[in-house]
């Protein structure tokens, strides 16, 4: 029978790039769906079965379970069941069961190892992902979570640091890989860089200012390609950080890896990136803790206190028992025995002046509260 002879073709040939698997499936369902259809009409025809019947007794033989509810009764149906199912239906179906589920295991392998293309859009990509991958990648994908627009964007890495795919962590995670060059516009099509919602640009090398151009080249191909990404990249010497921003970059920060909320801070707060980098530098603003005779007063007015009075920002202040209570609201009661603040590099007051400033504040506020209960009594 020609049947026999394409399936011992089939299976001694040996596979070639003509043959691809996606035509070799629709080749062997084709072959598997005409058997199944001509044994449906011999049952019809040699053993006059009704349609239901016929397609019942077609299926669950070939899928080897056999209830035995239905049967061919006659020779000639007996002989077309053997000839038509139980060797070439069977054997077919077996194998196209097989190619179907080393398909999907290819596909979860090219998955794993960053081989594959998904179909994405609104995704967020980081390029170029630090050595430190994992604490840094968990933290950027909290980070982002947070945010109700973002709860549902896919995250992938574009990197060749994962030979072996991403750390378990991270797959966990649900965040997705892409082994090339970030540089390569066949890697940029592959990510669907033109339809990314975010994209994160680190520096190849964070000791190597050089990074900088490829930095630059990089964020120019995702912009040609027509991506309107929200595009926050490292630039590793402050003097290239408007070079990028002209190539496309809406925003620029340091490379400080230890911190990897400063690169989602610049997606969800445009800005504040600057900010906190600021916080980093010896020169320009710096942290300062000034301690305290032990005071009580409304946050709001140590604010008005120390801003009126030029001592710069106040952000935190230390209870009695050490704890650090940071960003409080302004009708909070502070009791505090000392104040963290923001302050300028070219700030020139003392400590004594601050601590005089708040003690006049709180001498103030006493005065006040005094002629209230007078007024009240």
């Amino acid at each position: 029978m020609p049947i026999f002879t394409f399936l011992m073709k089939f299976w001694t040939s040996t596979p070639t790039p003509k043959h691809r698997r996606g035509r070799v499936l629709r080749n062997l369902a084709l072959m598997l769906l005409t058997v199944l259809a001509s044994h449906i009409l011999a049952m019809r025809w040699l053993e006059g079965m009704d349609w239901w019947s016929a397609t019942w007794l077609t299926f669950i033989t070939v899928a080897t379970v056999g209830y035995g509810d239905v049967a061919a009764k006659t020779m000639p149906g007996q002989i077309a069941t053997i000839a038509l199912l139980v060797i070439p239906g069977i054997a077919l179906f077996s194998k196209l069961l097989g190619e179907t589920l080393e398909q999907a295991s290819m596909r979860k392998r090219r998955q794993l190892l960053g081989q594959w293309r998904w179909n994405m859009k609104d995704h967020i990509l980081v390029i170029n992902p630090p050595k430190n991958v994992e604490p840094y990648m968990r933290v950027v994908v909290d980070e982002f979570l947070k945010y109700k627009e973002f709860e549902h964007c896919a995250i992938q890495l574009v990197s060749t640091q994962f030979p072996h795919g991403l750390p378990i962590t991270l797959q966990d995670m649900n965040v997705l890989l892409y082994s090339g060059s970030a540089n390569s516009e066949t890697t940029l099509q592959a990510v669907r860089a033109d339809l990314a919602k975010v994209i994160i640009v680190l520096a190849t090398d964070p000791d190597q200012e050089d990074s900088d151009s490829a930095t630059f080249d990089l964020i120019h191909r995702v912009r040609d390609m027509g991506s309107k990404a929200y595009i926050v990249a490292e630039s590793i010497s402050d003097k290239n950080r408007r070079r990028i921003k002209t190539a496309g970059a809406n925003a620029t920060m340091r490379p400080i890896r230890a911190y990897p909320e400063i690169a989602v801070r610049a997606v969800l707060a445009p800005g504040s990136e600057n900010v906190i980098e600021e916080l980093f530098d010896s020169a320009g603003s710096e942290y300062k803790t000034i301690m305290t005779p032990a005071m009580s007063l409304p946050w709001r007015i140590v604010m008005q206190v120390c801003v009126a009075g030029d001592f710069g920002t106040p952000l935190a202040w230390i209870r009695d028992d050490n704890e650090i209570i940071i960003n409080p609201y302004g009708s909070s009661i502070a009791n505090y025995k000392g104040l963290i603040l923001a302050v300028s590099d070219q700030a020139s007051w003392t400590n004594e002046q601050l601590i005089g400033a708040l003690t006049q504040a709180l001498d103030a506020a006493e005065t006040s509260n005094a002629a209230a209960s007078g007024a009240s009594g």
